[in-house]
């Protein structure tokens, strides 16, 4: 999938600090098990792969994308909460060089995501390491 696929998904994201400090704010999401992130993971896939071919291509990503921007401006959360905002973001950067996305590759990058804020290795993403993750990359 290539940079633009999910640039567009992303669509007009209020700034990353912005995003950050807004997140931070926010009521605290409960704990998230790695176990939890896996089957959002598969959640999201579904969501994104309309035609159920175990593929997400850019036309499918697309409107899924701009409907997710658009529920989390209209209700403040994320669709998948505890995970973060920046999610689509991090997925961008991840399938940058790719024309498509299996489900197995969406679930392997949303995992190292997940590995990548858990902190503490301990297998539970808490509210406090997902807003210190935020901070982090309104810093970049």
């Amino acid at each position: 999938m290539k940079l633009v696929i999910l640039t567009v998904a992303c669509g007009t994201l209020m700034s990353a600090q912005v995003h950050a400090q807004a997140s931070v704010n926010a009521a605290p999401y409960p704990d998230l098990s790695r176990e939890q992130a896996r089957d959002r993971a598969h959640q999201l896939f579904e969501m994104f792969d309309v035609n159920h071919d175990g593929i997400i291509t850019r036309k499918e990503a697309q409107p899924v994308g701009m409907r997710l921007l658009m529920e989390r401006r209209a209700t403040g959360r994320d669709t998948a909460p505890g995970i973060g905002g920046h999610t689509l973001r991090y997925l961008r950067h991840a399938f940058a060089q790719l024309q498509s996305v299996t489900e197995l590759q969406f679930e392997q990058a949303l995992l190292a995501h997940f590995d990548g804020m858990d902190t503490n290795h301990d297998g539970i993403l808490t509210d406090t390491e997902r807003k210190q993750a935020l901070v982090a990359q309104a810093r970049k």
